[in-house]
């Protein structure tokens, strides 16, 4: 073959290896076609929607390697570590940004979220205000910081910005609604009245009515006080109680109860209670506590708590009651409660369901103590009709394991008026 030829051939292979070899750009000083960071960063937002974020940050580093100034991938990463209420290391990398780019309008939307997810309304509204000077008649703009004006209290700020929404567009439904809302939440008090009805296979029908004032205040958090009246074994009797939810500071607050009743046949002659809830990262609740029954010949302490999801639209609790009992065997009973929220915080279908012993659960409404294993399933809707009339309903099934009753039914029903 001739010599000439064959180098030519070795030179030609030589070439097409080079070619499809890897080559480290930052050590050859050589561009990346854009192209390919951008199906990179496109990989990334795919993952990041499919609440893979650390696969998402995975890609977003190996975007910035080759270039730091790919800023889009720095706005991404720090979005699903707010997404994972990572918020100081998100708003470290939006900082980052911002310092090169003053104005990126995506950084400081990011930044903006990042610091309302945690609760920092007063310094996203410093960044948001950056983004409505570009666009200052933007309604979705001017929407989300009267959002913002609302979580932080400032409620004349607020629906001054809402009007001026409904002003430029009447049909604005957001701003129809969260005005609607401000109006009710500025209301301080509310009225209740509710029923219980149990209904047993084999035995007289339990009855329990109720009627509540409730007060939101500055010291003790929401202040209720509720009068109960039982009608069981063809005997009446009242039961006085009052409930307490003052915070300790930003996500965490107490519940507090007691009441008294003269009629011990039908109710403990004292409660207590005391609960400490605690809001934990990643929209995770947990609380620990106790409640204490007098009865004239028995006296139960009850240790409970719960541990508690908030996802999307959902809500998930598991809660268990230890009874220890003076006169009576111990017992425990387990709940595990989801309720699904729908168009407002007061609008939600719930159901808990159970197993155990019922006389912690029972004894907590006021009902004759007993033990005897059961499982329980009970639910609720609850339903704003009008912006100050909240209704709620409810059905539930329990079975007795030797019961001398038999199996119970269930119906609850309440309405509350905020003034």
């Amino acid at each position: 073959m001739n010599p000439y030829l064959s180098g030519l051939r070795l030179l030609a292979m030589f070439m097409m290896l080079v070619m499809v070899m890897p080559v480290d750009s930052r050590a050859q000083g050589l561009p990346v076609p854009q192209l390919n960071l951008d199906d990179l960063f496109f990989q990334a937002q795919d993952l990041a929607f499919d609440q893979e974020g650390e696969a998402a940050r995975e890609l977003c580093k190996q975007i910035l390697d080759i270039n730091p100034d790919y800023h889009d991938a720095s706005i991404l990463m720090a979005r699903t570590l707010g997404w994972e209420q990572r918020y100081d290391e998100a708003k470290e990398i939006l900082l980052g940004v911002l310092e090169k780019e003053p104005a990126n309008k995506s950084a400081l939307l990011a930044i903006t979220d990042v610091l309302a997810w945690a609760g920092q309304y007063q310094e996203a509204i410093e960044y948001f205000d950056k983004v409505i000077i570009t666009d200052p008649n933007n309604l979705d703009l001017l929407f989300r910081k009267a959002q913002m004006l609302n979580e932080l209290g400032e409620y004349q700020p607020s629906v001054i910005l809402l009007n001026q929404i409904l002003d430029i567009d009447p049909s604005y439904r957001e701003a129809k609604m969260l005005l609607s809302t401000i109006e009710v939440g500025r209301l301080k008090n509310f009225v209740g009245l509710g029923y219980r009805g149990d209904y047993f296979q084999m035995a007289n029908s339990w009855h329990l009515f109720y009627a509540e004032y409730g007060r939101r205040t500055q010291t003790l958090g929401t202040l209720i006080a509720r009068l109960n009246v039982a009608n069981r074994y063809d005997k009446t009797g009242a039961q006085f109680e009052v409930d307490a939810y003052p915070s300790l500071g930003p996500g965490t607050y107490l519940y507090l109860n007691a009441g008294y009743s003269p009629h011990s046949e039908l109710f403990p002659i004292f409660r207590g209670g005391l609960e400490l809830f605690q809001k934990l990262p990643r929209a995770w609740e947990a609380s620990a506590g106790f409640r204490l029954l007098s009865f004239e010949e028995n006296d139960l302490f009850i240790l409970t708590g719960s541990l508690s999801k908030y996802y999307k639209q959902y809500y998930f609790s598991f809660r268990p009651f230890f009874t220890f009992a003076s006169n009576t065997p111990n017992s425990q009973s387990y709940f595990f409660t989801i309720r699904r929220y729908f168009s407002s915080p007061d609008h939600h279908l719930s159901i808990t369901a159970g197993t155990g012993f019922s006389a912690d659960d029972d004894a907590l409404i006021g009902a004759e103590v007993y033990n005897l294993e059961s499982n329980k399933v009970m639910l609720w809707y609850q339903q704003k009709a009008t912006p100050q009339l909240i209704i709620r309903a409810g059905a539930g099934y329990q079975h007795y394991k030797d019961g001398v009753y038999g199996n119970k039914y269930s119906v609850e029903a309440g309405i509350a008026y905020l003034f």
